[in-house]
């Protein structure tokens, strides 16, 4: 019987030794998927030292197709309570100025892009840390048009904490780091400009 035993380990051994082991101990995680609705508090940052970091609340709302960001913005020298709709089904911007019991309001054609990836590039690269939370790095290098952009999500809620993108051509590069994100349906009136607002509105 201990002939057998003996046999049987030297068998599991052999066998064990001829088995290829994966150098990582887990899977690569599936692509990200940019959520459908959102809010969060996001703070940018540009390499252009001209402008200081940006702090914004930011909105979003796939099924209205809308974005928003509120923040503390210049205009014309002074600063205003500014909040920001992005009607994409239309490409027009609103902005509509606070201050100190003035609203102001402003449309244009959108010129602004947002950082809102596809993911249908973009590669793993391996785990990072931001801000001590453990994330998925992720990278999307198209070398035909100078643009890099990096994407950094939580490894437990597989949201934003951080994206980089860098445009080589223009030689202008922006962070976006997410301080807080929640994931859920947004108030549909959010995305919409008062109608007291909207009929003193003006093209710029």
């Amino acid at each position: 019987m201990k002939q057998l035993l003996v046999l049987l380990s030297f068998f599991v051994i052999a066998v064990l030794s001829q088995t290829p082991i994966s150098p990582t101990s887990s899977p690569n995680p599936t692509i990200p998927k940019w959520p459908y609705y959102f809010s969060a508090s996001v703070v940018a940052h540009s390499n252009n030292r001209e402008e200081p970091p940006r702090f914004a609340r930011w909105f979003y709302d796939s099924v209205k197709n809308k974005d928003r960001l509120d923040s503390i913005s210049e205009w014309h020298s002074e600063l205003y309570w500014t909040e920001r709709i992005f009607d994409h089904s239309i490409q027009r911007e609103y902005m509509i100025f606070f201050q100190q019991g003035s609203v102001s309001c402003y449309y244009r054609s959108i010129n602004t892009t947002l950082p809102k990836p596809n993911f249908s590039n973009f590669v793993y690269i391996g785990r990072a840390l931001i801000d001590e939370v453990p994330v998925y790095h992720w990278i999307d290098n198209d070398r035909t048009n100078g643009i890099t952009i990096q994407y950094y999500e939580d490894i437990k809620y597989r949201e934003p904490k951080r994206i980089d993108l860098a445009n080589d051509r223009e030689r202008r590069s922006e962070t976006w780091i997410f301080y807080e994100f929640d994931t859920c349906s947004q108030d549909p009136e959010l995305f919409d400009v008062p109608a007291f607002i909207r009929s003193s509105c003006n093209p710029l």
